[in-house]
């Protein structure tokens, strides 16, 4: 429990005692003046009198005793003790090295206020030795998050070629195509001890488990997702199952699951990180490609990633990352998700080259995403500066940050615990 939960609860307790010693007199009033407690007392069943003195008195107890505030509400109180320019901040997710953050890195997203960090790339080093670096990284920002919250550190550890992290003690994890080969049991322990590898480096996002469908018609024709084997199935009832379990397996062991690529990568011919104009022309509101992000959100456990492709039969003007009608009209209104959305990398990917840096981070945000993603340090800052800039100038954008904001916390607050 926080400092600030305890305080929350102990002005609480003052405020009923106050209001105990004043209503209880209003209370036995109304006990005596009862109908029924006349007619019990000239019947001589004190007993039942008392009984239903005490009744009363314990509704009238029960109804005065404050509630604990939830995750929400402490969420709200914390984000509007910060700037607009710390909202806009923590907001961004900044890459940096896998085997660690320089010094001029650290210093300039703490100035800046980052409170969220993703380690890219490809590490040799140790659990013990990752654990080493991450916390380096923690305890620099540190400052930046309220109430002694966490910093998130993420990084990719599906398996396979996709998995970041490969040194000592960090389990040689097969792509998805060969976990889905295997049954729920074996699986769920294999995850929950990749999980706990991850906890132990300082790792509590893991963006994983990969929700996309490829169709075996499609295979290894689909560049990112096909090609490495990263899918689980070729079926959206075989991915569904496994991406219960995965995110099951993850939660259990303490690091957050992130599912991806909302809302499916499965169908395309290229990669949105090395092409740019990569549209789908299948995937609709009621494509059975949706079903595994359904069975995500039915758990409520997961957060989604989005892709960074086009979807005609959704939205053909705009790419999903600054599709509101994707992410607001589908996957929160429709889908009924309502939790932390972060995008896919907004920095390297030729898919959204086009558009400014900055500008990418306050599309997102506006189109009702939360956690907008750039796997470099710098570039990120820039986004941080422009949500804060474009918060300042419009009114119901600053309210969209303020939402994102409060999103987040809340999301640290749970998993505070």
């Amino acid at each position: 429990m926080t400092t600030h939960v305890r305080q929350l609860m102990s002005l609480g307790m003052l405020a009923m005692l106050m209001l105990t010693s004043c209503s209880s007199p209003s209370s036995e009033t109304s006990t005596q003046s009862s109908p029924k407690a006349s007619s019990s007392s000239n019947n001589g069943s004190a007993p039942s009198a008392t009984s239903s003195e005490d009744s009363t008195q314990s509704s009238s107890a029960a109804a005065q005793t404050p509630q604990a505030p939830t995750s929400r509400e402490q969420a709200e109180e914390l984000v509007d003790q910060l700037s607009v320019e710390q909202q806009a901040a923590s907001l961004v997710m900044a890459g940096v090295p896998a085997t660690g953050a320089s010094s001029t890195e650290l210093k300039a997203m703490e100035k800046q206020g980052i409170t969220n960090v993703f380690l890219r790339g490809r590490s040799q080093l140790s659990v013990k030795k990752t654990a080493a670096r991450t916390a380096i990284i923690t305890k620099s920002l540190k400052s930046n998050v309220p109430d002694d919250l966490p910093v998130w550190v993420a990084t990719d550890q599906e398996g396979g070629f996709v998995r970041v992290l490969q040194g000592t003690g960090f389990t040689n994890l097969p792509a998805a195509a060969q976990q889905g080969q295997w049954s729920s049991g074996k699986q769920a322990t294999n995850i929950k001890k990749v999980g706990a590898e991850l906890a132990e480096a300082g790792i509590n996002v893991n963006l994983a488990p990969v929700a996309d469908v490829v169709p075996a018609k499609v295979g290894t024709s689909n560049a990112p997702i096909g090609y490495f084997g990263r899918q689980y199935g070729n079926t959206a009832g075989e991915v569904s199952q496994a991406i219960g379990t995965v995110n099951d397996a993850l939660n259990d062991a303490g690091v957050q699951p992130v599912v991806k690529h909302f809302p499916g990568l499965g169908r395309v011919a290229k990669n949105t990180d090395t092409s740019s104009g990569v549209t789908d022309t299948e995937i609709g509101a009621d494509a059975t490609d949706l079903e595994p992000f359904k069975q995500a959100i039915s758990q409520g456990n997961s957060w989604v990633m989005i892709s960074n492709a086009r979807y005609t039969k959704i939205d053909a003007q705009n790419e999903a990352p600054f599709s509101k009608k994707v992410i607001t009209g589908l996957l929160r209104q429709k889908l009924g998700y309502q939790g932390v959305v972060i995008s896919d990398d907004l920095c390297e990917a030729k898919q959204v080259a086009q558009v400014a840096v900055g500008q990418r981070a306050v599309k997102f945000v506006a189109a009702g995403g939360t956690v907008p993603l750039c796997v470099k340090s710098s570039p990120a800052i820039t986004m941080a500066k422009a949500l804060a800039k474009e918060a300042n100038e419009e009114k119901k954008f600053a309210d969209q940050v303020r939402e994102a904001a409060v999103l987040i916390l809340e999301a640290k607050l749970d998993q505070a615990g």
